[in-house]
């Protein structure tokens, strides 16, 4: 009888300690069930491309075969409901190339550790006195984690290989709980990370070209909203700037609501405030009353992308500002920067090489 309170009292202990991973398990399962439920419209089992909601269909199928399992929506659900972390590792599913590799440093002012994904060329060990030019990858969706996009690498490794890019270092940034901005509420500073010390980081212990010219910026997404307004609140660090599939409806939100952030498209009830002028649209007008220099701006998407309207709204505005900038569109392509990379990620790698 006492042995079985001493299992009954360790089960209960062992329940205790993994409540939270316990309660995440059957979050995902239930959203699992419930979505799955909803979309899969005629009951075959699967969900097709008609029966998805414009967007991101192609970023939840990831073995391509114009349908979505439930292990590919579990998968997918499952990547994107991860606790915060500082520092994450990359999904085991990944093929990714040696030449990416994983680094971390102390921030200063969170005193705690903070992860990046670095990829590093071959030329870099090839030439030890040799500089090399930088770009800085923000990664789409919430919660920040620097291995959400570096399955981009892979691409990477495919173009550089061809000896007609000029290598470069490239960055997978942690953009913090509230992707890449600062928030008290958070406590959780991506942006003064981001900018006041990851950059500083790289450009003491990698032999980078720390110049303005010599570094760019890129981002999908969450990411391209973030790189947006990086642009204009610090043109002195970088040269290029390529933002993809940024919801620029979202920044017009924001700036409607004087900094506040409460995105309509889901049944999520959280508000943040980001800063009264703190938006794409407001930033872009600053900055072109400012007298500083533009960096160059590619704004990038799939035309079957929710956000391609939204992002033509902006590059119009743009063109009123008179603020030059280019902007690449690619048929067949929804939310989903890796099949945007297959397709045109050379012209995305070039466009940072021109400068």
């Amino acid at each position: 009888m006492r042995l079985g309170w001493i299992l009954v009292s360790i089960f209960f202990l062992v329940v205790l300690i993994q409540s939270k991973n316990i309660l995440t398990f059957v979050g995902i399962e239930l959203g699992v069930y419930f979505s799955f439920k909803e979309q899969d419209k005629n009951s075959n089992g699967s969900i097709e491309r008609e029966e998805w909601a414009k967007g991101i269909f192609s970023l939840v199928d990831s073995n391509r075969n114009n349908s979505i399992s439930k292990s590919e929506l579990r998968d997918f659900i499952r990547d994107y409901s991860k606790e915060f972390s500082w520092v994450n590792e990359v999904n085991e599913k990944f093929d990714l190339p040696e030449k990416l590799k994983k680094g971390t440093f102390r921030s200063a002012s969170m005193s705690t550790p903070v992860g990046y994904y670095i990829y590093i060329p071959d030329e870099y060990y090839e030439d030890s006195k040799r500089r090399f030019r930088s770009v800085y990858y923000l990664h789409g969706g919430r919660p920040g984690n620097e291995a959400r996009s570096v399955f981009i690498s892979n691409y990477l490794e495919v173009l550089m290989s061809k000896n007609t890019i000029d290598p470069a270092l490239y960055v997978f940034v942690n953009g913090g709980e509230l992707s890449h901005y600062n928030s008290i509420e958070k406590n959780s500073f991506g942006e003064d990370i981001f900018i006041n010390e990851l950059i500083p980081h790289i450009d003491k212990n990698y032999r980078t070209i720390s110049e303005r010219n010599a570094r760019g910026l890129e981002g999908f997404s969450q990411g391209g909203r973030g790189a947006t307004r990086y642009m204009f609140k610090y043109p002195e660090l970088f040269g290029t700037v390529a933002a993809g599939g940024a919801s620029y409806m979202m920044e017009k939100l924001i700036q409607g609501n004087n900094g506040i952030e409460d995105d309509p498209r889901d049944n999520d009830e959280a508000i943040y405030y980001v800063g009264e002028g703190n938006d794409a649209w407001s930033l872009a007008k600053a900055h072109k009353h400012s007298g500083k220099s533009t960096p160059k701006l590619l704004l990038w998407s799939g035309k079957d992308d929710m956000n391609f309207k939204s992002i033509e709204e902006y590059s119009e505005y743009l063109d009123k500002l008179l603020l030059e900038h280019n902007f690449l569109a690619i048929e067949g392509i929804d939310h989903n920067p890796f099949l945007f990379y297959e397709k045109a990620g050379e012209e995305l790698m070039r466009f940072h090489q021109e400068n």
